[in-house]
């Protein structure tokens, strides 16, 4: 294994998918009974679908990174995307890890309010470090394809060498 092969934004993937992974087994949203001591209850991001989604993507990127460290020759351009897939797949990851976090848990409770019994919906710490590492996916995406110079050729599709075509002749009156 050659980590000098890596780029700063495939370094920067592969320490936030590590962490990523095992962040998703601590607690990530939960449910307390107020009045009720010791009633309460917390799952990790296994037992959520966006929570799980966003840590396989992560996983799936570090495999992608782990494969170029290896010194496996992966194609240049995987659908057409490049290192943009990398920037593509983080991203996805952070909007459905902050998607979750925004909407929260949605933990049967039973029935629980209609009984008068008030039942506090939490968010614990492994959705806040799984919404970080999901940042530094996308981020070290980000980095990747413009280190890879596929952002630039993004950004200058339907450019001329040129300097710009020049524009078209008003219509005739």
């Amino acid at each position: 294994m050659d980590v000098k092969k890596l780029s700063t934004g495939e370094m920067i993937i592969g320490i936030s998918g590590i962490v990523l992974f095992f962040s998703s087994f601590l607690d990530w949203f939960g449910a307390e009974i107020k009045g009720v001591p010791g009633a309460s209850g917390a799952d990790n991001a296994w037992g959520f679908t966006l929570p799980l989604f966003a840590v396989l993507l992560g996983i799936a990127m570090v495999v992608l990174v782990a494969l170029r460290a290896f010194g496996v020759v992966l194609p240049e351009k995987i659908g057409g995307f490049g290192f943009r897939l990398l920037y593509l797949l983080g991203g996805l990851a952070f909007l459905l890890v902050l998607l979750k976090i925004i909407v929260g848990p949605d933990i049967d409770t039973g029935g629980a309010s209609a009984l008068g019994i008030e039942v506090s919906k939490t968010r614990e710490i492994g959705a806040y470090i799984g919404l970080l590492c999901t940042a530094g996916l996308a981020v070290g995406g980000f980095m990747a394809a413009k280190e890879a110079g596929d952002l630039d050729a993004l950004m200058n599709r339907g450019k001329s060498s040129g300097g710009g075509a020049t524009p078209p002749a008003p219509p005739a009156a």
